[in-house]
């Protein structure tokens, strides 16, 4: 995708892919204006963070399995801790290429991932996900494997949610995530620690100073989807990455 290099407002983006593919992940088809212009009307509580967090966009990996595998890396972790996992995890896959001393690996399918022993992911310090991750994939091969989490697609989000939480070893939020970031649901909200501070801040004072409860978690979450259906993950994502980085984007915006 040739474009002015230094130029803000554009990419400069070398890839084997095509620009569509580019397009795509980044949803370049959704107007981030006319996002964000929605998002006020519903809630002017945002105007600080669209301000400050301009070009924050919702991805969408067309790899749905390697997406999901590697979100199973994350309950009760740190991102420190989750991208060295998920490496560890692509190196379980085919290696598609040698080159100076580097190797690049194809991502495993969720039949290499269901096979893994639980003894091999230990010992690469997967902790008591060595049995989860394994587990879940099997659970997903049970259901159609990939085919599946394609199909999920094609469902409403309260079924594909109502699915994800019937595979052992995934909660709502973990459900959320795959759903969000996997699966093309925007209407998803993932409530972790930092969500739930903000959603505390501004739209639910009565639960300062309490945690996070599973009917907690469904009121709070559904609130966000009445609120805003199918941008509640936009508002999501606006609130949680300025959570993340310790409110530094609205302060400096």
């Amino acid at each position: 995708m040739e474009t002015e290099p230094g130029d803000p407002q554009t990419f400069h983006v070398e890839s084997n892919a095509a620009e569509s593919d580019f397009r795509s992940l980044f949803r370049l088809e959704t107007s981030l204006v006319e996002v964000c212009k929605k998002l006020l009307e519903l809630s002017p509580e945002l105007a600080p963070y669209a301000k400050g967090l301009p070009g924050l966009r919702i991805m969408r990996p067309t790899a749905t399995a390697e997406t999901a595998i590697s979100f199973l890396c994350t309950p009760n972790n740190s991102l420190h801790r989750i991208v060295p996992m998920v490496k560890r995890l692509a190196a379980k896959g085919e290696v598609l290429l040698e080159h100076r001393g580097r190797t690049i690996y194809a991502f495993p399918s969720i039949g290499q991932v269901a096979d893994l022993s639980e003894a091999e992911l230990k010992e690469a310090k997967f902790g008591y996900r060595a049995r989860t991750i394994p587990e879940i994939a099997r659970q997903m091969i049970d259901r159609g494997g990939e085919e599946w989490l394609e199909d999920l697609k094609q469902k409403p989000y309260e079924q594909v949610h109502e699915e994800l939480i019937e595979l052992t070893g995934i909660g709502p939020k973990l459900a959320d995530c795959i759903a969000l970031f996997a699966l093309d649901k925007t209407e998803a909200v993932p409530l972790d620690t930092h969500m739930w501070k903000m959603a505390v801040k501004h739209y639910f004072p009565q639960f300062e100073g309490k945690t996070v409860t599973g009917k907690r978690y469904q009121e709070v979450s559904e609130f966000f989807r009445d609120q805003f259906g199918e941008l509640a993950g936009w508002a999501q994502q606006l609130l949680f990455y300025d959570s993340l980085t310790g409110g530094q984007a609205t302060i400096d915006a």
